[in-house]
Protein backbone atom coordinates (compact mmCIF):
# COMPACT_ATOMS: atom_id res chain seq x y z
CA UNK A 1 0.00 0.00 0.00
CA UNK A 2 1.84 3.11 -1.18
CA UNK A 3 2.03 6.08 1.48
CA UNK A 4 1.41 9.69 0.26
CA UNK A 5 2.82 12.48 2.35
CA UNK A 6 0.63 15.11 3.18
CA UNK A 7 2.12 18.80 1.84
CA UNK A 8 1.91 21.77 4.41
CA UNK A 9 -1.29 22.97 2.26
CA UNK A 10 -2.85 19.75 2.83
CA UNK A 11 -1.53 19.75 6.75
CA UNK A 12 -2.78 23.82 6.71
CA UNK A 13 -6.16 22.03 5.47
CA UNK A 14 -7.28 19.28 7.32
CA UNK A 15 -6.34 21.36 10.55
CA UNK A 16 -8.50 24.77 9.55
CA UNK A 17 -11.61 22.06 8.82
CA UNK A 18 -11.26 20.89 12.31
CA UNK A 19 -10.93 23.80 13.46
CA UNK A 20 -14.10 24.99 11.73
CA UNK A 21 -15.87 22.07 12.68
CA UNK A 22 -15.25 22.59 16.46
CA UNK A 23 -16.20 26.60 15.70
CA UNK A 24 -19.51 25.95 14.51
CA UNK A 25 -20.08 23.03 17.02
CA UNK A 26 -19.66 25.53 19.60
CA UNK A 27 -21.54 28.22 18.12
CA UNK A 28 -24.55 25.74 17.56
CA UNK A 29 -24.42 24.63 20.75
CA UNK A 30 -24.80 27.73 22.42
CA UNK A 31 -27.21 28.82 20.02
CA UNK A 32 -29.44 26.10 20.97
CA UNK A 33 -28.99 26.36 24.81
CA UNK A 34 -30.44 30.11 24.21
CA UNK A 35 -33.36 29.13 22.31
CA UNK A 36 -34.04 25.90 24.86
CA UNK A 37 -34.01 28.24 27.87
CA UNK A 38 -35.97 31.06 26.18
CA UNK A 39 -39.05 28.57 25.60
CA UNK A 40 -38.42 26.96 29.41
CA UNK A 41 -38.67 30.51 30.36
CA UNK A 42 -41.58 31.45 27.96
CA UNK A 43 -40.20 34.30 25.99
CA UNK A 44 -40.42 34.44 22.23
CA UNK A 45 -37.35 36.54 22.06
CA UNK A 46 -33.48 34.84 22.60
CA UNK A 47 -30.27 36.74 22.33
CA UNK A 48 -28.21 35.58 19.64
CA UNK A 49 -24.77 34.67 19.97
CA UNK A 50 -21.70 36.35 18.92
CA UNK A 51 -20.93 35.19 15.47
CA UNK A 52 -17.30 35.26 15.15
CA UNK A 53 -16.88 31.86 13.84
CA UNK A 54 -14.06 32.36 11.07
CA UNK A 55 -11.94 34.65 13.54
CA UNK A 56 -12.03 31.59 16.18
CA UNK A 57 -11.02 28.89 13.87
CA UNK A 58 -8.19 30.39 12.65
CA UNK A 59 -6.90 31.13 16.23
CA UNK A 60 -7.60 27.34 17.05
CA UNK A 61 -5.86 26.42 13.71
CA UNK A 62 -3.06 27.73 14.24
CA UNK A 63 -2.77 26.65 17.87
CA UNK A 64 -3.41 23.03 16.14
CA UNK A 65 -0.62 23.52 13.66
CA UNK A 66 1.90 24.57 16.33
CA UNK A 67 1.42 21.61 18.50
CA UNK A 68 1.45 19.40 15.26
CA UNK A 69 4.55 21.55 14.53
CA UNK A 70 6.29 21.06 17.91
CA UNK A 71 8.59 17.98 18.49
Amino acid sequence: MPTHNKSGYEIRLELLQMAMSLVNDRYHTSLDTQRVYAEKTGNTVFEMPSDDRVANAITIAAELYDFVGTK
